[in-house]
């Protein structure tokens, strides 16, 4: 019910947004997934006509092979194509992949995602510990799921594809004791993961996983497994177990991470120092395109005026999200 809810509100409210989001009128910059972008790139660059668009692109999935970095580089040949004034910037989660990227001749900066989360939407509260750990995941293979299979006491919070019907079923089989909640909202999303000693990241790959910060910001120490998409970046192995693929490993590291030696508000003021490289490397960029373009903006004292939450991507924050900067499409 709630996850119908939330769809609801945000088709009412999005209307005919675009997947992306302005972080300037002028000069024009806007930053969007890539891959979202490629979905509705002919619509975006319609409704950027008639100006030298500079645009900013995250990953949702890792770059990190030669194949897909030379994949992005003849979609972007394309958008040039299709624009050759616009600019484009890929902001990538690891030093390896921003090395292939660059490596296609396109501009890629190592501008981890994660650092986009707002911190203000997390927090660590004063709650019993109801489980061993969390695992806040949606319900789909690449998951792993079956790594946490000897966990005693754990909580999933995540929904699942109905196509996935079947894959989800087999994972409350071999799961019988965890406790499943299909959705939560972020900002109480928090209140949620303290109820945990640490949160799970199980996949082998993906992007940069916004929710390994999430367990961070909330003051958890996370177990995690070798993974290439970058979300290791901000971890620190006083508080970051990291497992071997097996669900004896991860237990060893839940066990491990329940006696955690820095404390919740450690865990998220060090999460915090490792996301300001990365703030400000986001801040140079934009101020060096102002300047190239002769526009006279403080980026650093106009920060809390443009940044929101994700910069409005892939999430629904309700107010939180400045809607008059997402991207519309032109009628």
């Amino acid at each position: 019910m709630i996850a119908k809810t939330a769809k609801f509100l945000k088709h009412l409210i999005d209307g005919n947004s675009l997947p992306a989001y302005v972080i300037f009128k002028k000069p024009a910059v806007v930053i969007s997934y890539f891959e979202d972008f490629l979905k509705c790139r002919d619509e975006i660059m319609k409704t950027l006509e008639g100006s030298k668009p500079h645009l900013l692109f995250q990953f949702g999935w890792h770059r990190e092979t030669k194949e897909r970095a030379d994949e992005v580089k003849r979609e972007a040949s394309l958008v040039k194509e299709m624009c050759p004034d616009s600019q484009m910037i890929f902001l990538c989660n690891s030093p390896k992949e921003t090395k292939l990227i660059a490596d296609t001749g396109f501009h890629a900066e190592f501008c981890h995602q994660n650092a986009f989360l707002d911190e203000n939407i997390y927090g660590i509260y004063d709650v019993p510990k109801k489980y061993d750990a969390i695992y806040v995941a949606r319900i789909t293979p690449f998951k792993r799921h079956y790594l946490a299979s000897k966990i005693e006491s754990l909580r999933l919070v995540g929904d699942y594809s109905m196509k996935e019907e079947q894959h989800f079923q087999e994972v409350m089989r071999i799961l019988p004791k965890a406790s499943w909640k299909r959705k939560t909202f972020s900002r109480f999303m928090s209140r949620t993961m303290c109820e945990a000693h640490c949160g799970l990241c199980l996949s082998a790959e993906e992007g940069a996983m916004f929710v390994s910060a999430e367990y961070l910001l909330s003051g958890l120490p996370v177990v995690s497994t070798a993974n290439i998409g970058g979300r290791d970046i901000m971890f620190d192995s006083a508080y970051a177990f990291s497992a071997e693929d097996s669900p004896e490993s991860v237990l060893e590291g839940v066990n491990q991470m329940k006696k955690c030696a820095p404390s919740a508000s450690e865990i998220r003021n060090r999460t915090l120092e490792k996301f300001k490289p990365h703030r400000e490397k986001m801040m140079d960029i934009l101020q060096k395109i102002c300047e190239d373009s002769k526009v006279k903006i403080d980026v650093r004292s106009e920060w809390k005026n443009f940044f929101t939450h994700k910069f409005g991507l892939r999430c629904f924050n309700g107010p939180a999200v400045r809607f008059t900067r997402i991207l519309k499409r032109r009628k």
